[in-house]
């Protein structure tokens, strides 16, 4: 999903014609909904509850974003392809995320989320998908980085024991 959300990215800069810097720039700025740390460093339930709030704020996102581009794009366009396509890996895993928080004895909160302003002109309009498209995918890239590369907390913790105590064991032979 990553990878997807990148490309996704780069191809909505690419359609919006978002390439110059100046207007990237724009794409920067934080969306407030988006965790702005990672949410893997929280304890699991923690972490299901954050990432269920935030896929429900991007399942709502893409579903305007791929609307605003029906208009904007022409039909069969790669981008909407694209956006289609996260859209229904958003779906996927936010019904994982609701079955897994299901599992840990957690209901997930059924949250509405907040009416958008209307953008007011186009131009607005690509800057807060931009927006929400670079924020996916810098919050997808977080997520992956810890993902199965990440021991728990216990293991590191044994690990770094057993470091301590190999070391001292050579340091005393010496």
């Amino acid at each position: 999903m990553e990878k997807e959300a990148k490309e996704l990215f780069w191809s909505y800069l690419t359609h919006q014609g978002l390439l110059t810097s100046e207007l990237r720039r724009l794409c920067d700025e934080a969306v407030q909904w988006f965790p702005t740390e990672n949410i893997r460093d929280q304890p699991k339930i923690v972490m299901l509850q954050e990432l269920y709030r935030t896929l429900v704020h991007m399942n709502d996102a893409l579903e305007n974003i791929r609307k605003q581009q029906q208009v904007l794009s022409t039909p069969g366009s790669a981008l909407l392809g694209k956006l289609e396509s996260t859209h229904w890996a958003v779906k996927g895993l936010l019904s994982n995320t609701v079955c897994a928080l299901c599992l840990e004895g957690v209901l997930p909160n059924s949250m509405r989320t907040p009416e958008r302003p209307e953008a007011t002109n186009t131009f607005q309009q690509k800057i807060d998908g931009c927006k929400v498209l670079g924020n996916y995918s810098k919050f997808l890239k977080k997520l992956a980085r810890g993902s199965g590369k990440k021991a728990p907390q216990a293991l590191r913790d044994q690990r770094k024991r057993r470091k301590g105590t190999k070391r001292k064991e050579g340091s005393s032979r010496s």
